[in-house]
């Protein structure tokens, strides 16, 4: 409580340090001894009744080592009657806790309990003394935080993104209980308030605080976020609890501070379900009821603003899981998975700058995984071309850890955001050499915003330092502040991609040139593909050349590059050319690949695309079943099949087949490649 602005209590008085100045307390002290003296009153005449009791008032006090208080005596005859011009003499229990004067004012020596007695002819009264020692409360420190926020506080808010939670520290210079408000006030530009909130701080305070646990929270709305642009907080505005100093009862001490905010691009995601022809069609079964589980982990500790997640089409491949139980999920599997769901992505006729996230649902005779999910990293957060946005990982639900799907999604995208391993739980490469803890662990703890946000927590809990970050392969995992502020600084460059690409980008028909480098090992090279995509050339030259001939041997064009870096395979890369068909499509004979492995030639399995029959479409399985795409020559080393009305793509298979579903009547392209040329079909699902 601050000097002078405190009231005055009989039953309890509470009096600070410094709350009183007696002009003459110094000359009392030194006239008076430890049991106090008489008062000047003149002794009572004769035939005035005698002292029967004495009463003090208040009975019991409580005051601050080096605080005052004045006890009052009454003299009392037998009838409880006042009496009046009675010598009173004041006395104490023990004067190293409390000390009296002869005028009844008491003063706090050191902590404890004394009895103050006052007596009057033989006759005596007590009040009980309490001397607490003096306290001082402060605001440490508050720090905003999304879910990571690091030591400095220097980390800015997402402006439409989460809501923030406020963390505070308070200090107390003893251990004390008792409640008092603490308010947190928003303004804007103008100096206006546009958001006031009170918390009810109660429990022991102790002299140090860390973020770790924090005294208390405050949580803040997305949409004040977008509005307020400097903070304050006030400890105890109303004078409630005894205070030695009101100086660092709010904070920051000077006045407002600035809130930091960013804007960063809208995320958006397509979930796509996988369908594994080959495994009898074992299919990712995805609900937009589905999505916040997905979601969750990615919401909790990245730096995102608007989320546009979605269930897309389903995408069928022919590649197989592996050989159950447990020889499933390994890297050819995932690498090709992620290779042809990527075509499929720069095929599609919408959302070029979408992350599209493949969900595998391991078939029912599995019960182990080797990978539980592949990504590319690419090195631009404004690219969004081949090897830049692609993921897969399995379903959620089917781990034993009930987050481990969740958590993996966010792993997944983090490696789209340019994040590589951290070393946590045996992460393989690539690593992260410039990682700053070691183990692979938090730097500073996070909190969880989110699950409070959405009501699933009725604070935001404290993740510790010993959780696991993200990229590593450690469980329970959260984002490290190092990596939250290289995602924010990754996804800044695509502020400019999101802008030029707000229209959607033409397709044209394309040769696709692909294929995988085994570092060190070999080259291989996917079956040359026409259909519209968007173009894909190479920005850069690298150590490879792609070169495509004609049948004379001229050279019908040449691009340099570098392959790109897949997740959890730093030896496996994929190229992906898309260049325009015009003027090379009908002249193609063969395409090369050199590189520091050696030189690979793809061909025609057929003479000419003349041997290239018409595809036919069947309805197989019962039911309603699934549609059989066959290519019409037995040369045919690929088949993509695309929805017909839209141009995106259904599905890829190696060979010259491919069993997906369509819905009966609707129409659908069928493209098959001998290995250099294509022919399309235009088919219709049969009922």
């Amino acid at each position: 409580m601050q000097p002078g602005g405190h009231r005055f209590d009989p039953d309890t008085l509470h009096v600070p340090r410094h709350a009183a100045v007696w002009l003459a307390s110094a000359l009392v002290v030194a006239l008076a001894t430890a049991c106090g003296g008489s008062d000047t009153a003149a002794p009572a005449g004769p035939g005035s009744s005698a002292v029967a009791s004495v009463s003090v008032s208040p009975a019991a006090i409580s005051i601050a080592r080096d605080g005052t208080a004045h006890l009052t005596a009454t003299a009392l005859d037998a009838a409880g009657r006042t009496l009046t011009g009675r010598s009173t003499t004041w006395a104490t229990s023990d004067p190293a806790v409390a000390r009296v004067l002869a005028t009844g004012d008491v003063t706090g020596v050191a902590a404890g309990t004394a009895t103050i007695s006052a007596t009057s002819e033989g006759k005596s009264g007590t009040a009980a003394v309490t001397v607490v020692a003096s306290v001082d409360f402060a605001i440490a420190d508050a720090r905003f935080t999304q879910g990571v926020q690091d030591a400095l506080g220097s980390i800015p808010m997402i402006r439409g993104g989460l809501p923030a939670a406020v963390n505070v520290l308070l200090t107390s210079t003893r251990q004390v209980a008792e409640p008092f408000q603490l308010v947190l006030r928003l303004f804007d530009a103008h100096g206006a308030i546009v958001r006031t909130d009170t918390v009810m701080v109660a429990g022991t305070l102790s002299a140090t605080a860390d973020f770790a646990a924090p005294s208390a929270q405050f949580l803040v709305p997305a949409s004040v976020l977008d509005s307020a642009t400097s903070w304050q907080l006030v400890r105890d505005p109303r004078h409630v609890a005894p205070d030695d100093s009101a100086g660092d009862d709010v904070f920051p001490r000077a006045g407002t501070a600035a809130l930091s905010t960013v804007a960063v691009p809208p995320l958006t995601v397509r979930f796509v379900p996988i369908v594994l022809a080959s495994n009898g069609n074992a299919t990712a079964q995805i609900s937009d009821a589905e999505l916040p589980e997905y979601l969750q982990t990615l919401r909790s500790i990245y730096p995102l603003g608007r989320i546009d997640a979605h269930v897309g089409a389903p995408f069928t491949t022919s590649l197989s899981f592996g050989t159950p139980p447990s020889s499933g999920g390994d890297i050819a599997f995932w690498s090709q998975l992620v290779a042809d769901l990527d075509l499929a992505r720069i095929a599609d006729p919408n959302e070029p700058t979408a992350n599209w996230y493949g969900v595998v649902a391991p078939p029912p005779d599995f019960n182990y995984t080797i990978y539980g999910g592949f990504s590319y990293t690419p090195t631009s957060g404004a690219a969004t071309g081949p090897h830049t946005r692609t993921s897969a990982g399995v379903r959620v639900g089917w781990f034993s850890r009930p987050t481990q799907a969740r958590d993996l999604v966010a792993h997944e995208l983090g490696h789209t955001f340019g994040r590589l391993h951290a070393p946590c739980g045996g992460a393989g490469s690539p690593l992260d050499a410039n990682y700053p803890v070691p183990g692979g662990l938090l730097d500073a703890p996070g909190h969880d915003v989110y699950a409070w946000s959405t009501g699933a927590a009725t604070s935001a809990a404290t993740i510790p330092v010993t959780t696991g970050d993200v990229m590593g392969y450690c469980f329970p995992v959260w984002a490290s502040t190092y990596t939250y502020r290289a995602i924010l600084a990754f996804r800044q460059e695509a502020v400019v991609a999101a802008r030029a690409e707000a229209a959607p980008v033409a397709r044209s028909r394309v040769l696709v040139i692909r294929g995988t480098v085994n570092a060190g090992r070999s080259i291989s090279l996917e079956p040359v593909l026409a259909l519209n995509a968007r173009v894909a050339i190479p920005d850069k030259a690298g150590a490879y050349t792609a070169i495509g001939r004609a049948r004379d041997g001229a050279v019908l064009f040449s691009y340099q590059f570098d392959p790109a870096p897949l997740d959890h395979a730093p030896h496996v890369r994929h190229f992906t050319i898309a260049l325009p068909a015009a003027g090379i499509e009908d002249a193609l004979d063969a395409v090369e690949v050199r590189g520091p492995e050696g030189r690979v030639v793809m061909r025609a399995s057929a003479p000419a695309a003349a041997a290239l029959a018409q595809a036919t479409a069947t309805r197989v399985g019962p039911g309603r079943g699934a549609t059989r795409v066959t290519c019409g020559d037995r040369g045919s080393r690929a088949v993509v099949v695309l929805n017909g009305a839209n141009g995106s793509v259904l599905g890829i298979g190696a060979g010259g087949a491919l069993a997906l579903q369509a819905r009966p009547g609707s129409p659908i392209s069928v493209s098959c490649s001998d290995g250099i040329h294509t022919v399309r079909s235009a088919l219709v699902a049969p009922n």
